[in-house]
């Protein structure tokens, strides 16, 4: 099995427990005994961490074998969720968020260096592979949340995911336990890495995703929740067919998890042909589906333009990436994709926890929020006409 798969495959398995929060927790919060600010914090908590790890992750895989910080990152995904089980000990809850944290931190790295590296002039159509595998986590659990909460209870579910994850994750994880990564950075490397850090071009696009990853992986979708409970709270008919509340926010999230599943392919492919053009479109078509979030009251429409949202949204994000990708070498290339990963953490973190404070002005409020913010990181487009480097290889 190629590397880079393998490690999605893993990643995608790590995912069950995170999606099942996403998913359910908020729409679930009263029964559970949390307030919006407590699921922001919750939600939020994982992403703050990633500030301080993901650089940690990046020097990890400059210095470690790289197939032995996967199982590592695995190890830590199945006890992360299994500590979810107990969401009334809210001390160990966020505990498990910090946990989960790093694994994220080392999955998301070696996902990504195992997709571009090797990949040469199509690193788009491997960045939009990669999170295709890796997105079927989120699918799973997307499925998995809402059917395993109403059947089984919440504990259950949690311990039902952390199962599934070894089960799942283990065999991807043995066949890329000698993965090395040959690069040697020497002192001068890391004076102009560091100096590459800095520069107002890499600045603009990670400013960029910040504002991305604020809103897709954070206000949206625990908006969405939020709005649900508050319209559908006793619950919609979607397609005329009768559902409770927390099957219509599964529907909503799954628009999110088939956007990474069915659509990050396709994206990749268009970003490779036309980077500049994709980006702008696929972010004016998210910002007005982000518009009309806030508008409607019927379910069946929330659900479907939400996954419009979610689709145009993810298609910006891959455009970014690759246009980060072709300004990166083998040998900068784990820290400059680590400063990516801490400023889209650090939107994510920022989403999450302000997506609750938000809401306290009404549940679309965040959503009018999103459409505004990204229309404004078109400012950035002309960056992302930009094609440097061509991606090298020394991922085997």
């Amino acid at each position: 099995m190629p590397t880079g798969r393998a490690v999605a495959l893993v990643t995608a398995a790590a995912l069950l427990g995170d999606t099942l929060l996403y998913t359910a927790l908020p729409v679930n919060a009263a029964r559970l005994g949390l307030d919006a600010l407590a699921i922001g914090l919750i939600l939020s908590l994982n992403r703050w961490v990633r500030l301080v790890t993901n650089p940690f992750a990046a020097r990890l895989y400059e210095r470690l074998p790289a197939g032995g910080l996967i199982f590592v990152a695995l190890a830590l995904a199945v006890a992360s969720t299994a500590a979810y089980a107990l969401p009334a000990a809210l001390a160990l809850f966020l505990a498990a968020r910090l946990v989960w944290g790093m694994a994220w931190s080392l999955l998301r790295l070696g996902s990504l260096l195992s997709a571009i590296e090797g990949a040469g002039g199509r690193a788009g159509r491997a960045l939009g592979d990669m999170r295709a595998v890796y997105g079927l986590g989120y699918l799973g659990g997307a499925v998995y949340a809402p059917f395993a909460v109403e059947s089984f209870g919440w504990g259950a579910a949690a311990l039902g995911a952390a199962a599934l994850t070894l089960l799942l994750g283990i065999g991807p994880a043995l066949t890329v336990a000698d993965w090395r990564r040959e690069v040697d950075v020497n002192e001068r490397e890391e004076a102009a890495i560091r100096r590459s850090l800095v520069d107002p071009r890499f600045i603009g696009l990670f400013v960029v995703a910040a504002v991305q990853y604020a809103l897709w992986s954070g206000v949206v979708p625990i908006a969405g929740g939020l709005r649900i409970a508050e319209i559908f709270g006793g619950g919609a008919l979607v397609l005329a067919i009768p559902l409770a509340a927390t099957i219509v926010a599964g529907l909503f999230i799954l628009g999110q998890r088939l956007s990474n599943v069915l659509w990050t392919p396709v994206a990749g492919r268009l970003a490779d042909r036309a980077l500049a053009p994709t980006f702008v479109a696929s972010t004016l078509g998210a910002s007005g589906a982000s518009l009309l979030l806030a508008l409607t009251h019927d379910a069946t429409a929330f659900v479907a333009i939400g996954a419009l949202a979610f689709f145009s949204g993810i298609t910006s994000t891959v455009a970014l990436e690759l246009s980060i990708a072709h300004r990166t070498t083998a040998g900068d290339r784990p820290r400059i994709l680590g400063a990516y990963n801490t400023w889209a953490d650090a939107g994510a973190a920022i989403g999450a926890l302000s997506a609750g404070f938000i809401a306290l002005a009404g549940t679309h409020v965040p959503f009018v929020t999103a459409a505004v913010l990204t229309v404004a990181t078109l400012a950035w487009a002309p960056a992302i006409r930009t094609r440097a480097l061509t991606v090298g290889a020394s991922a085997r």
